[in-house]
């Protein structure tokens, strides 16, 4: 089966979640991504939950392995200048680079877009940080915790007589790697068609509060801010999540959504039309906002000794919108996921076998593939620059003994 990026390298550098995503979805549909790391300064991903005495140290990192499959490691001592012109050397030679360190970075080492394309006029590059390369605010160093924040995620999420809470995770960590993703597939796209390169400079920010467009839209028609409601909704009632019998001692919950009047005959139905859902003045989504608390406390009366997903099943079968609250381990056994493929298994040199997720997107021609596990740091340094990049074997071994490539 062909693959979208086969042909393609991209030089990835950087760490944690928010750039080493998105080059994952080219490594998917197989470019060649090659990762530049070092032992002196290793990403903080491969230093996750490590002790002196953790088996494997570096390479024993599962959060790393999982983000990081289908990629190749170049180590590089970056504080040194002979490590630096290899560096600079690859990214003239790769179809692309990509890079998610705080601005600043790479203009330290001259590999900056301003200094490489002065020698490759089609280079194309894109750099992801949290506010972007340029404004008051550029040098802020954060991360997807504080990104949740500046785009305005904690103001919405959350009850409203408590703090905000924000969502779960490094929101625009998450949001912002399918942003690069699509941006760096269009910028190769029009240098193939016109030969032009160009710097991409996605602030993940930014990209956050794209998604957040009807709370803008909301903002600037009414000037009043959506403020936290919880899980309600200000067009739909009910609308929240309801827990439902516990099953070997851990909670289990069920999403329940009633977007109209007619969901609602649904739901009243599928109750068993108790009284007190049959009340006329809770036939009309003005009437049941009104009293949305008294029908959350009556709903969960009804959830609470049942099955999760006898909830579920019973409520879709009147035509009314439900789902189980999924939990980590729900998702391994969920056999939708099991059809599609999302989870599979790939062998790691030091973790041994383990499962590692595909992205979401399904190609009728291009299925996405894990030809192998995450690297060990450095694993590959050797063959890239010798076999791909042409280095001669014996400036490979005084780089080597130099320490240039630690």
């Amino acid at each position: 089966m062909s693959q979208l990026f086969a042909d393609t390298t991209v030089l990835e550098f950087g760490g944690g979640a928010a750039g080493p995503l998105a080059t994952r979805y080219l490594a998917d549909h197989g470019a060649t991504v090659i990762r530049i790391e070092s032992t002196k300064r290793p990403d903080f991903l491969r230093t996750l939950k490590m002790t002196p005495d953790t088996p494997g140290g570096l390479d024993a990192s599962e959060h790393f392995a999982v983000l990081n499959a289908n990629k190749l490691s170049v180590s590089l001592n970056l504080s040194m200048p002979e490590a630096v012109a290899v560096a600079r050397r690859l990214c003239l030679w790769a179809d692309c680079v990509a890079e998610n360190f705080a601005p600043g970075a790479m203009a330290r080492w001259h590999l900056d877009y301003d200094s490489l394309v002065r020698d490759r006029a089609d280079l194309v590059m894109i750099s992801t940080c949290l506010n972007g390369q340029s404004g008051p605010q550029r040098s802020y160093p954060g991360f997807g915790g504080q990104g949740s924040a500046l785009a305005g995620f904690n103001h919405l999420t959350g009850w409203p007589d408590r703090e905000p809470l924000g969502p779960y995770g490094t929101i625009t960590d998450s949001l912002s790697p399918r942003f690069a993703a699509l941006l760096l597939s269009s910028a190769l796209w029009h240098r193939e068609r016109t030969g032009h390169g160009q710097h991409i400079d996605l602030a993940q920010v930014e990209g956050g509060i794209v998604c957040l467009a009807e709370a803008v839209l909301t903002q600037v028609a009414t000037g009043t801010s959506p403020a936290r409601i919880g899980n309600r909704s200000a067009h739909a009632a009910p609308h929240g999540v309801f827990r439902c019998a516990d099953r070997n001692g851990a909670e289990r919950w069920a999403s329940i959504v009633v977007h109209d009047d007619t969901d609602w005959q649904g739901l009243v139905d599928a109750l068993g039309r108790p009284a007190w859902a049959t009340d006329p003045a809770l036939a009309t989504l003005a009437g049941r906002l009104e009293r949305v608390t008294e029908i959350e406390t009556e709903l969960q009366a009804w959830t609470r000794p049942r099955e999760q997903d006898d909830v579920v099943t019973l409520l879709r079968a009147s035509g009314v919108e439900a789902g189980q609250v999924h939990d980590l381990g729900d998702l391994h056994d969920d056999p939708q996921l099991a059809h599609r493929a999302h989870f599979r298994t790939v062998e790691h040199s030091v973790l041994g076998d383990h499962p590692a997720e595909t992205h979401a997107i399904r190609f009728s021609a291009m299925e996405p593939e894990l030809r192998h596990a995450a690297p060990r740091l450095g694993q590959h340094t050797e063959h890239v620059l010798c076999s791909l990049l042409g280095m001669a074997h014996g400036d490979y071994e005084r780089l080597r003994d130099a320490g240039a490539l630690a």
